[in-house]
């Protein structure tokens, strides 16, 4: 078994090095200091990850806040849209009266529909401007 990439070989060797180096009357002191600091940055990382944690939850709460928020606004001006073009609609009757078509004359054939075609001696009617295209969100 393995900690941190440490087998028990060179847990053991860094144990007799402690020994001869420290000394056997500071050993104990030495690893009550060791323990103290590790126990230390276990907090302050416990802290740190905490502190991200509830930023993060506080960022996506505000997140879904402002998203209900605009899509109320969406819902809002596209229905405000839709009441806004039925009103134009109803206020204002259609300028343009598309002709119906007939088939083509073939022959001296007279239209089977009953409408007499169109030569090029009549006069033109001037066209009136095409109708603005609905507005869309």
């Amino acid at each position: 078994m393995e900690f941190l990439g440490v087998g028990y070989q060179e847990l053991l060797l860094i144990m007799v090095l402690l020994l001869v180096v420290v000394g056997p009357e500071r050993l104990p002191a030495v690893a009550y200091q060791i323990g103290r600091v590790v126990r230390q940055a276990q907090r302050y990382a416990r802290a740190v990850r905490d502190e991200f944690s509830d930023e993060i939850s506080y960022l996506e709460e505000q997140y879904k806040t402002v998203k209900g928020e605009v899509d109320t606004a969406r819902d809002s001006v596209r229905a405000t849209s839709a009441a806004f073009e039925a009103q134009i609609r109803e206020a204002v009757p259609p300028t343009i009266d598309l002709p119906t078509l007939t088939p083509p004359v073939t022959n001296g054939a007279a239209p089977t529909n009953g409408a007499t075609p169109h030569t090029e001696s009549e006069t033109k009617e001037p066209e009136a401007a095409p109708p603005a295209p609905p507005l869309v969100f």
